[in-house]
């Protein structure tokens, strides 16, 4: 039997992408962005893009529930991507989200302090190409992490260091 050889391509259909225009550091942001929405964003590696490092802060509960992304777009004045108008960091919400809670999510961005605009993107070709690059830099990470915490990982990076170790101590004697 023939295998099915088509590329499966994620589908952002259910995934909220809010443009931020924002001269708040990515901390400062993430940090206001928590109080309004009661969220907990923590940093993850970097998404590394064309060798530039853009901070990259995720949330979620757990499977089922809405998963929460900020991005940077901006690196020493490098552009992840290039919008206009000009947009600092993408806030995504993975999963099915309620208009009222839309709603609700928007006017909290608004209110907060140091955001000049904070508005929902169409989600149209370009943007497209955007999403998927995120989630790809995403996977990796979220690998990276995975093998971080894989306990026989653990295990080979330990022995590995107590053998440099063990080789530093024979070279000082």
């Amino acid at each position: 039997m023939a295998k099915d050889k088509r590329i499966q391509i994620a589908s952002f259909d259910d995934t909220t992408v809010v443009g931020i225009n924002s001269g708040l550091v990515d901390y400062k942001l993430t940090w206001s962005i928590n109080n309004a929405l009661s969220l907990d964003l923590v940093r993850y590696d970097d998404l590394i893009f064309e060798g530039a490092p853009y901070s990259f802060f995720y949330y979620t509960i757990g499977e089922n529930y809405n998963v929460y992304n900020l991005v940077s777009l901006v690196y020493k004045e490098r552009a992840l991507f290039p919008f206009k108008p000009r947009l600092d960091y993408l806030f995504l919400i993975q999963g099915y989200l309620p208009a009222e809670r839309q709603i609700d999510i928007m006017g909290r961005l608004r209110s907060i302090e140091g955001i000049g605009h904070a508005f929902v993107l169409e989600k149209d070709k370009n943007l497209r190409q955007v999403l998927e690059t995120i989630a790809d830099c995403e996977q990796q990470m979220i690998n990276r992490k995975k093998k971080q915490n894989n306990i026989k990982e653990v295990r080979k990076q330990l022995k590995e260091q107590q053998a440099q170790f063990e080789a530093l101590r024979a070279a000082q004697s």
